[in-house]
């Protein structure tokens, strides 16, 4: 009799902690029923990002949250993330999403509901104009700055160039200040985010090398894994996004450029 009754009680249990999960899971209704959704954006990435006259966050992410809101009939809570904090912000719950360039890496599927592609980015070489680099060969013996553990990281790393030494930074700012103060002989960057600070601070004794291309990837939303109605709402957004051409525009007033790679992909 008592081990039926010790059964039965844990047989509540898990049926109870099934329901509260369910009852957790974060849905279109939620976030309608609050009347806002709170989406963290990445910043410190000129021209994606900007200040506007109040001191607010502006730029491509604000406009696609904006988009974002604007189709779900909520009011916007813009929350400023940068790579170390954006991941901590949505599993804490104090963002509903994120759009804050993430590229959707099977690592971070585990952790998160990865929407298809929303842009692209070109990760290119910055050095001097007069240094040649068109060919990895050109790369021996040349000194690289990345910042430590990123997409670029990996990939310079795994060149095995004779003589190549990679140099690591916390963050993409501190790897192109290596290169400006002439501590290394070119940085791994992202091609727009390069050509800015190129223009901004009147670099003419750099460039983007075009010829030696590191890789073409894409950045994609972030939601937690039991939002999956939010997740699979996304997606349609993106898609209708990219088809009605509003996405194409909102890059372009702020990059200055087309989408990179062409037709965004799906998965």
């Amino acid at each position: 009799m008592i081990g039926k009754l010790v059964r039965g009680v844990a047989a509540a249990v898990a049926v109870s902690a099934v329901l509260t999960g369910a009852a957790m899971a974060q849905t279109i209704g939620d976030i309608s029923a609050k009347g806002r959704i709170a989406i963290g954006v990445l910043t410190g990435i000129p021209p994606y990002d900007t200040v506007d006259a109040n001191g607010n966050t502006d730029g491509f992410l604000v406009d696609l949250a904006r988009e974002v809101a604007k189709a779900l009939e909520v009011e916007l809570e813009v929350v400023p993330v940068n790579n170390a904090s954006r991941a901590a912000a949505l599993e804490s719950g104090r963002v509903d999403m994120l759009i804050a360039h993430m590229t959707a890496t099977p690592a971070r599927a585990k952790t998160f509901l990865m929407t298809n592609p929303y842009g692209a980015y070109d990760m290119r070489f910055v050095a001097a104009k007069d240094l040649k680099l068109t060919t990895l060969d050109d790369l021996k013996g040349k000194r690289v700055s990345v910042p430590k553990g990123s997409t670029q990281d990996i990939a310079v790393s795994g060149y095995g160039i004779e003589g190549l030494e990679v140099v690591r930074f916390d963050d993409d700012a501190l790897a192109m200040q290596a290169l400006i103060s002439g501590q290394v002989d070119a940085t791994a960057a992202v091609a727009a985010v390069a050509n800015d600070v190129i223009a901004k601070q009147n670099l003419s004794n750099l460039e983007v090398k075009t010829e030696l291309p590191i890789f073409t990837l894409y950045w994609s939303m972030a939601v937690r894994h039991d939002a999956t109605e939010l997740h699979q709402w996304l997606n349609n957004f993106i898609y209708y996004q990219e088809i009605t051409g509003n996405l194409g525009k909102l890059h372009e007033k702020w990059i200055g450029t087309p989408i990179p790679g062409g037709k965004l992909p799906t998965f």
